[in-house]
């Protein structure tokens, strides 16, 4: 039996008070627009912020006051055709174990944001810890900006269609980006990378997934060291280009074309260009021998074939890297079809080219090495 409480008209008009302000944080208009004003310091977001996602209809708008919000579970959108407008809001995971926000469902925009985690701890790798899941059809993430990661920045996992433009990710523990589980029709543009804990932007096709990852289009790239692992690379995948890019200070490779064997076991390469990039300073870890350019085949069930790299810059590639670019195979792996062309090579010691693969796996022409023409065999 509840015990009888007595209300003060004073009382009364405390919790009507705050009652008012609690809605006026957050209303919903007739067009399905929604407007919230919920997070602090102190508080955790992440039952306010699902329910507001949760009750968009496909079509509306969610804008974020422009604010820090803190939240310790996942964050999933997952109703079709909205947008996710941050409006310059700033989310913070708390807890590695469940950091990601993830947009499931298709035709979701996300715009204008900030997403962070710590930058330090050990590296995670379920779909829950990478900072950004995209698994949709017609995805698109524009102006985003991402600060750590227990896992990757953006995992891309299967989704058709996706788009991510302008967008910053800096200090992850794993890739930058990684696409993979056959995600098809992808643009990368615009992107930035700093000192990400693996490849800055990776395609990788892993063959127990059943899925190869294709069409994609990678351009305007700029990379900004790695702690550890490569630049740009496809590591199984088809159809995929990279253009206009500059990759620099990165532990391994600047470059990597390749098919793995144990223990990833990935798929073949076939049909990926690579054209109009710079590479500087690549390969500075002396433990790990690539050089700035590495095609490799270690997948005696995969091929790597029909590479075409084109008007490359590198510079400044140290002795340790041992070569500049490197086509190598291991495991009973095999190359096809790459064509070299027009290669400057400024500020090298190293040797230009190295190959493991025999002259009739690919041609290489137009090279130099401090402006002078280099014929390379």
């Amino acid at each position: 039996m509840r015990p009888t409480v007595s209300l003060t008209s004073r009382t009364v008009r405390l919790r009507l008070t705050a009652l008012v302000a609690a809605l006026a944080a957050t209303y919903i208009g007739i067009s399905g627009y929604i407007r919230s004003g919920i997070g602090t310091a102190a508080e955790d977001s992440t039952h306010s912020l699902q329910a507001q996602l949760d009750g968009l209809k496909p079509g509306g708008v969610l804008r974020l006051t422009p604010q820090d919000y803190y939240h310790s579970g996942v964050l999933k959108v997952r109703v079709p055709d909205v947008h996710i407008d941050g409006n310059g809001a700033t989310l913070h995971a708390t807890n590695d174990a469940s950091s990601s926000v993830q947009l499931e469902a298709a035709g979701v925009r996300l715009t204008n944001i900030i997403l962070t985690a710590p930058t330090q701890g050990k590296r995670w790798s379920a779909r829950e810890q990478h900072k950004l899941v995209m698994s949709g059809t017609g995805d698109s993430v524009q102006n985003v900006t991402i600060i750590g990661s227990a896992a990757a920045g953006i995992f891309v996992d299967g989704a058709q269609d996706f788009s991510i433009r302008d967008v910053s990710v800096s200090h992850t523990r794993a890739d930058g980006i990684h696409i993979t589980n056959g995600a098809a029709r992808g643009v990368v543009q615009g992107v930035r990378t700093e000192l990400t804990g693996d490849d800055a932007v990776a395609v990788v096709s892993y063959l127990a997934d059943g899925h190869v990852c294709s069409d994609i289009r990678i351009s305007g790239v700029t990379v900004e060291g790695t702690r550890w692992g490569r630049g740009i690379s496809v590591v199984g995948g088809r159809g995929v280009s990279i253009s206009d890019f500059a990759v620099s200070r990165t532990d391994s490779a600047g470059v990597y074309i390749a098919s793995e064997g144990a223990p990833y076991f990935t798929a073949s390469v076939d049909d990926v260009s690579v054209a109009n990039g710079s590479i500087s300073r690549a390969n500075t870890n002396p433990a790990v021998v690539q050089g700035a350019v590495l095609v490799y085949s270690g997948n005696a069930m995969a091929v790597v074939q029909n590479v075409h790299m084109s008007n490359l810059r590198i510079a400044y590639t140290p002795a340790t890297a041992q070569r500049d670019v490197a086509i190598v195979t291991s495991a009973g792996g095999r190359v096809e079809g790459v064509s070299l062309r027009d290669f400057d090579i400024t500020g090298s010691v190293a040797a230009p080219l190295y190959s493991t693969a025999g002259t009739g796996a690919y041609v290489a022409s137009g090279w130099s090495r401090n402006g002078l023409g280099i014929e390379v065999r």
